[in-house]
């Protein structure tokens, strides 16, 4: 049994897909993804702090002097009247435990809020992270939103279970399976290959 969570597979999906940034440099090499599955420790980055930041001014008010007061009213106007944060969904595929945190559910949907420095419709229509649509259904939920700012502007991008194409996803996962054989030797968090029962985990952002 392989522990995988989403983030990690859209790492993985960068490192396949030999992506970009808009300086034309790699995003994500051979080290990189190993250390993500190795789970070598690494300083947060600004925008990852700044996303923290802006989750917790929404949820609790904290950091809210951050940032606009427009974005985080319009953001909290999109969020259901009551709901838990961090709950924890799993989902299993072949020999795999898909496995995270969403950052929000209640009346009926689950929610992550996402920041961005820039946005482009549809962002996250290929992301692992739909796989927490199978993970909401034991709750009775067949849609995830999420809740995206630049900022600036707030956007919100929806996706059905029973609309939603996970073909590319399974077969990314598949190619993930097959990276971590061949690089067995250089894995060192066991992890991954399920030999504990711990679901925590760095980061999922």
């Amino acid at each position: 049994m392989f522990k995988i969570y989403p983030t990690l597979l859209n790492t993985f999906s960068l490192y396949r897909h030999e992506s970009r940034n808009s300086q034309g440099e790699i995003m994500v090499d051979l080290q990189e993804l190993l250390d993500r599955i190795n789970r070598v420790p690494k300083p947060t980055t600004e925008a990852q702090q700044k996303g923290l930041d802006f989750e917790k001014a929404v949820t609790t008010g904290q950091y809210e002097e951050a940032f606009s007061e427009y974005v985080i009213e319009k953001t909290r106007r999109l969020l259901p009247t009551k709901y838990k944060t961090q709950c924890y969904l799993e989902t299993r595929y072949k020999d795999c435990l898909i496995y995270g945190y969403i950052d929000l559910m209640g009346n009926n949907r689950g929610i992550d809020l996402k920041t961005t420095k820039r946005y482009q419709a549809p962002k996250f229509a290929e992301s692992h992270q739909n796989l927490y649509l199978l993970g909401l259904q034991q709750y009775g939920i067949k849609t995830l939103e999420y809740i995206i700012t630049d900022f600036t502007e707030v956007y919100q991008e929806i996706y059905t279970l029973d609309q939603y194409d996970f073909s590319p996803l399974y077969e990314e996962i598949d190619a993930f399976v097959a990276f971590l054989q061949e690089h067995k030797r250089a894995i060192r968090d066991k992890k991954i290959w399920g030999n504990t029962h711990d679901n925590s985990q760095l980061s999922l952002f």
